[in-house]
Formats: structure tokens, sequence, C-alpha cells
């Protein structure tokens, strides 16, 4: 007899210990779909969006090696986190034809994303270093727009900045993708 009680007390612990479970299983389950569910929403309140001007604070800055050659940063100063897509289309004066001419060997592997607080870096050539010519012009501004996602065009409004030094001579410039630290920026080939 007592072996049979023991049998009939251990079925029933393990069918009580397999409700249990199954209880447990059901109430993470439903509380994991509630919290996915408020997750997506809060995700979608959070989505990324394309870096523009109105996310972000331009500055330029020259830089001493290499030569004729200027930094930009992009700084992240909304609460959202932006993709800097591309590069930066750059208008060096009111008379600019074009944007200038991007390295296409400098794209990184993915897209530039900016978490609030986080900068973008681009290194400009303004002239090239063997530049003879007189084909150039001097200018103390520079204008910047951010590119679209799909490359089709700028997103949001152009920023203008002063150009750091003065007036700077630009023939014929270059601009890197974005990157996400200065020495990619800088040095590019």
């Amino acid at each position: 007899m007592a072996f049979s009680v023991a049998s009939a007390l251990s079925t029933r612990v393990l069918r009580g210990a397999a409700l249990a479970a199954v209880a447990a299983v059901s109430v993470t389950a439903f509380g994991a779909g509630s919290a996915s569910a408020a997750g997506s929403q809060s995700a979608k309140s959070a989505k990324a969006v394309t870096c523009t001007t109105a996310e972000t604070k331009v500055t330029v800055q020259k830089l001493q090696r290499p030569i004729n050659h200027l930094l930009i940063t992009a700084k992240n100063t909304s609460k959202k986190t932006c993709y800097a897509y591309n590069y930066a289309y750059l208008r060096f004066h009111d008379d600019a034809q074009s944007p200038a001419q991007v390295w296409k060997d400098t794209k990184p592997q993915a897209v530039v994303t900016l978490k609030p607080g986080q900068s973008a870096y681009a290194s400009v050539q303004t002239s090239s270093a063997a530049d003879d010519s007189n084909d150039g012009y001097y200018t103390s501004k520079l204008g910047l727009y951010f590119s679209r996602g799909d490359g089709n065009g700028s997103a949001g409004r152009e920023v203008v900045v002063n150009l750091p030094g003065g007036k700077t001579y630009v023939n014929d410039p270059y601009v890197t993708y974005w990157q996400n630290n200065v020495d990619d920026a800088v040095n590019y080939g």
C-alpha cells in the first residue's frame, strides 16, 4: 500500500508541476506578445530618419594634411537616430553648376547610422596639390545638402557654413562618402 500511495502522490505532483509549467508558458507567451506589441509601437515612434540639416549641426575645419582638404563633421543633435546616406552635396558658391564630385572608392560597407550625439565625417579636396591652372576661384562659404536614401537628390534644406581661415581656393573639388570615423574620412586613398 505504501508503494501505491507514494506512486499516487508522485503522479499528482508531476501533474501539478506540468499544469504549473503550462500556465507559466501561457502567461509568458501572453506577456511576451504584449511586450512585442508595445516594443513595436515604441520602435515606430523612434524610427530612424534620413539625416538633414534639421537633425544635425554641420561644422567644417581645415586639415593640415593632406593639403587643400577640409573635414566636414555632421553631429546628430536630434533625439532620433538618423542615416547619413551616400555623400553630401556641396556647393562652394552661388554660381556653382553642380555639386562636388564624389570619390567612388570611399563608399562604406553600410550606411552611416548616427544615434543622438554621434557624428559623421567627410573629407573634401578643394583642389589638387598639383593644380597650376587659373580655372579655380576663391570662396568663403560652403553650402551643404544631405542625400536622400535612394540617392536621387537632396533631403531637407541647405546649410551654409563659413569656411575656416576666410577664403579657400576651389578648383575641381571632390568629397568622400560619409564615414563613421575621422580616420576613414581623411585616409581614403
